[in-house]
This record gives structure tokens, C-alpha cells and sequence, in this order.
């Protein structure tokens, strides 16, 4: 920021003289970059930062892809003429198979195991507009697959290869959002990507509403079709994007780093002080840790360990508390519970819009509720409230009422997680993976999210299908458990890291902070190399 936008304490400080007799060195620089970030309010943040919020609402656009494959895949199973194509008949009517059921919505799960382990390393290596760019002409070819499949393999096929080229979306959208964005924003901006997932099955859940009614093969043709048009986007304008500057340093480009902070900040704002900060952070980092490039292992050693665990339990909460239930399953759930296809289109199409309001309010939410309250009640309102719908299960069935109730509390889950742990768990990737292993942690989280979604994906149809188990609304016992366990974790282990800088955070983890005490820590230690900064 300028110094003319500095409090007048921190301006009289540091600010150079106009004749140019005080010279501020690299760490007085970063302090002041660190005194400033505390100083900064939202509304001037967006005015001398906006550049690096729409970049990163642009980075984004790739993770709606994201949201609509799995909007689409999971959805698609209660069309009448992709059963009729891809099932069987049973007891008059063409229902699908529960192996092929589970391997369509575990296919791109898996898939993007093999994306998420590789991810980590291609941010690393090769930066993410080179990236982002194979994976969208990838992702083009693969759509091609499902779109002109004939049988249940040949989807699976087109979904699994697709499912491993867009697990890279939310991974640099997760990464480059905390990178560019100072921190008063980038709790906004990170909450960004939750969006995307849900504006993508918004738009699949409108797509899959007006192809509903077709007779013909086009009802599921043409939900798949749409997916070829942000992949085709991101080809465009991905080369225009500013590379985030700790990436450039990393590699040593320090001029190029500095252009970039020029470009992803208003005119006036020095970009020496952010580069002065970046170099001071990653310099922290290496008195951490041998020499050498960083590698996977290192996520496996120290505080980097430490928070890998933080990291991988912020995504797959969102499995544990049922995420997959009500929204990967949610027409499917729908069906089961009773509904007609048309209501239960429609009902989906409501989930995904008040998803949609939850992540929009979650924006307001998070000037105000730090990231650890925000885990703690949403794990524990959805472990009640997925307890409810399972008890509902016994109702009588002579009465629709509980079937409505039951559904109706799935729409209730979907805002409770899109304004808690759906937003808040991206923005705990970016702040709580170090700078250097960002990549790398994020991509090894991603990797245990979708192995337990694959586990569930797997075990859901069996469990619900009326020719195999028929629990029904009851599955919701078990994720009852899970969510309660969950909200125990996060009262003892999830770290406050609102309002924090990355070299704050580093200092943190290395001091073995407990998770309960990160909020009113003071940072009265020294930073090394740093002693002679007033």
C-alpha cells in the first residue's frame, strides 16, 4: 500500500523521507507489510486490492467445472432415458445397477486421486497457468468420451479420466487465492471456490431441470455437452493471468514477482513491501527446514505434519458430516423417499439455490465468526440434524409429511454446511498450508477427501437401494456419528487462523501453539534474522 494510506503511527515509523535519507532493508519492509495487513481494513482492501479479487474470482470459473460434474453425475441416475440406456429392468420400471450406481459417482472421485497427488507437484514445478491450461484441453477431450458413450464402461471411462484432470481446479483456486489475496480478503476470496462448486451444481441442477422432461437421449446428452464451455474459456484468457508472486519467488524471478503484485493491486500501492514480505516468509521457512527443494516427504516432518493433519481433517469433515449424502445423492434420495422425478429436480434445484445464499452470506459471516467457531456448530448442527432425518425414517409411511420434513431438512443441511464448513474448509487449505508446500499439502488433503467420498459413494447405493439394504432416510445414523466425532476434533485440534499472516502462521506451528490458544497468541517471540527490526 502507498504510505499515504498507512495509519499515521505506522506512516511516521517507516515511511521513507522525501528526500530519500531513511532506506528501509528487506525486513523492515516486511514488518511494515505485516503492520500494515493488521491495519487494513475490508473496504479499502477491495479498493487497493480488487485486481487480485477478481483474478481470483477468474481462477475460480475452472472449479465450477468442478461443481458441475458432480452436479451432473450425480443427478443424471434419475432421468428415465439414462436408466433406460444404462439400466435394467426390474419390477417394471429400468433402475441402475448399485455397482455402476457407485462407479458413476466415484469415478471422477477417483480420478482425481491420481489428479490431486499430481497436482501438488505440476503447482509447484510448472506454476498453475501452464497447468490449468493442459488440464482444460484435456478436459475438452475426455467431455467427448462421455458425451458419445453408448454403455455404462464407456461413461465410467469418460468420467474417471475426466475426473482426473479437473481435481487440479479447486487445488490452484485454493492455493493462488491465499497467495494473491491480502488477509482481511482472503477469507472472501477463498470462500470463492466453495462458491464455484455450488454455482456449478446450481447450473447443472438448472440444466438437469429443463433436460428433464425429454424423452429422447438428449435429457443427459445435453447436460454433458454444457460442461465443454469453461474448459474452452479458461484456454482463452488462462495466459493472461498474473503468476502469483511466492510461486515467482520460489523460482527465483524476483523482478517477475514484483510485476505481478504490480498487476494484482490499484496504482499506488508499493509493490516492494509485499515482495519484501514474501521473501521474508520463505526465508522463515527455510530456517525451518533443511536445504533443498521442497518435496512431498517434507509435508510428512515437523509442523508441516501438524498441519497437513489440520488440512486433510478440514476437507474430509465435509464427507464425515454427509456432504455426499445431500448433494452427490440428493435427487436420488429424493426419489427414494418418495417423491415424483419432477419434485425431486425441483427440490434439488432449491438445495443447490439455498446452497448458493449459505456461501453468499458465509462472505458476511466471516468478518465476524473465525474459521474454528464456524467448524465446531456446523459439525454439531449437522450431526443433529442429520440424527432427525434418520429418526424420521420410522414414521409412519401412511403420511407424506415425514417424507417432506425429511427432505426438507436436507435443504437445511445444504445451507447449514454452504455457510460453515463448505466456505470456511478452503479457506483453512490456504492459510494453514505453509507457503512452500502449499501446493503439495492442499493436493495430499484433496487425495484423503475423495477416498472417503469414494468409500461412501460406494457404500450409499448398497445401503439405500430397495434391492439391497433399503435403509433409506436411515443412513443419516451413521453420518450423525461421524459428525459428532467430527465436532469433537474441532474443539480440540482446529487452530483459529483468522485475521493471521503466513509468517505469523509459520511462527505459530513452529512454537507448537495448541489449537485452542492460536486466537489470543501474541507473538512477543523473535523471528530469526529479524532481531534488529524495531
Amino acid at each position: 500500500m502507498a504510505s499515504t494510506d498507512l495509519p499515521l503511527d505506522v506512516k511516521e515509523k517507516f515511511s521513507p523521507a522525501a528526500d530519500g535519507d531513511l532506506q528501509l532493508d528487506e525486513s523492515e519492509k516486511a514488518q511494515l507489510y505485516t503492520d500494515t495487513e493488521h491495519s487494513l481494513s475490508f473496504r479499502d482492501a477491495i479498493k487497493h486490492h480488487y485486481p487480485a479479487v477478481l483474478w481470483a474470482l477468474f481462477i475460480n470459473l475452472a472449479t465450477v467445472l468442478k461443481g458441475m460434474d458432480g452436479g451432473i453425475v450425480g443427478s443424471l441416475v434419475g432421468i428415465g432415458p439414462f436408466k433406460e440406456q444404462y439400466g435394467y429392468l426390474y419390477n417394471g420400471n429400468f433402475i441402475i445397477e448399485a455397482y455402476w450406481l457407485s462407479a458413476f459417482n466415484y469415478a471422477n472421485k477417483l480420478g482425481a486421486i491420481v489428479g490431486a497427488l499430481t497436482a501438488g507437484f505440476a503447482y509447484d514445478r510448472l506454476g498453475p497457468r501452464p497447468m490449468m491450461a493442459i488440464c482444460s484441453g484435456l478436459s475438452v477431450c475426455f467431455i467427448f468420451i462421455q458425451f458419445y458413450s453408448s454403455t455404462p464402461a464407456q461413461l465410467f471411462a469418460g468420467q474417471l479420466l475426466n475426473g482426473c484432470i479437473i481435481a487440479f481446479y479447486p487445488i490452484c483456486a485454493s492455493a493462488y487465492v491465499g497467495e494473491v489475496c491480502p488477509v482481511v480478503l482472503r477469507g472472501f476470496a477463498a470462500s470463492m471456490t466453495n462458491l464455484a462448486f455450488v454455482v456449478g451444481q446450481f447450473i447443472a441442477s438448472g440444466i438437469l431441470k429443463g433436460t428433464g422432461s425429454i424423452e429422447s437421449k438428449l435429457a443427459y446428452k445435453i447436460p454433458i455437452a454444457t460442461q465443454w464451455a469453461l474448459p474452452a474459456a479458461m484456454l482463452v484468457f488462462i495466459f493472461f493471468c498474473p503468476d502469483p508472486p511466492f510461486w515467482l519467488c520460489k523460482k527465483k524471478r524476483y523482478d517477475a514477482a514484483e510485476n505481478s503484485i504490480r498487476r494484482l493491486a490499484a496504482a499506488g500501492v508499493d509493490a516492494s513491501l509485499k515482495l519484501a514480505h514474501v521473501k521474508e516468509t520463505l526465508r522463515l521457512e527455510d530456517s525451518y527446514k533443511a536445504d533443498g527443494w521442497p518435496n512431498i516427504v517434507d509435508c510428512f516432518r515437523g509442523a508441516n505434519l501438524r498441519r497437513l493433519i489440520i488440512c486433510v481433517m478440514a476437507y474430509d469433515i465435509q464427507a464425515f458430516t454427509g456432504n455426499i449424502l445431500f448433494i452427490d445423492y440428493a435427487v436420488y434420495f429424493f426419489e427414494l423417499a418418495g417423491l415424483s422425478s419432477g419434485d425431486a429436480f425441483s427440490m434439488n434445484l432449491g438445495l443447490t439455490s439455498i446452497g448458493f445464499v449459505g456461501t453468499c452470506a458465509s462472505w458476511w459471516l466471516m468478518s465476524y465468526v473465525g474459521r474454528r467457531p464456524a467448524y465446531i456448530w456446523g459439525c454439531a448442527i449437522l450431526t443433529v440434524i442429520c440424527f432427525v432425518i434418520a429418526t424420521l425414517d420410522f414414521a409412519p409411511q401412511s403420511s407424506t409429511a415425514p417424507t417432506w420434513v425429511q427432505c426438507s431438512l436436507m435443504l437445511v443441511c445444504n445451507f447449514v454446511y454452504d455457510i460453515t464448513i463448505g466456505p470456511y474448509c478452503f479457506v483453512l487449505l490456504a492459510e494453514v498450508s505453509s507457503a512452500k508446500l502449499r501446493g503439495m499439502t492442499i493436493g495430499l488433503a484433496t487425495v484423503t477427501c475423495h477416498i472417503v467420498s469414494i468409500v461412501f459413494a460406494v457404500v450409499i447405493p448398497y445401503a439405500m437401494n430397495e434391492d439391497r439394504g433399503n435403509w433409506r432416510g436411515k443412513i443419516g445414523f451413521l453420518f450423525a456419528g461421524l459428525g459428532a466425532l467430527s465436532t469433537l476434533y474441532c474443539f480440540f485440534c482446529m487452530p483459529e487462523t483468522k485475521g493471521r499472516t503466513f509468517e505469523e502462521l509459520d511462527i505459530m506451528f513452529e512454537a507448537k501453539v495448541p489449537s485452542r490458544n492460536f486466537k489470543d497468541w501474541e507473538l512477543n517471540s523473535t523471528i530469526p534474522g529479524r532481531e534488529n527490526v524495531p
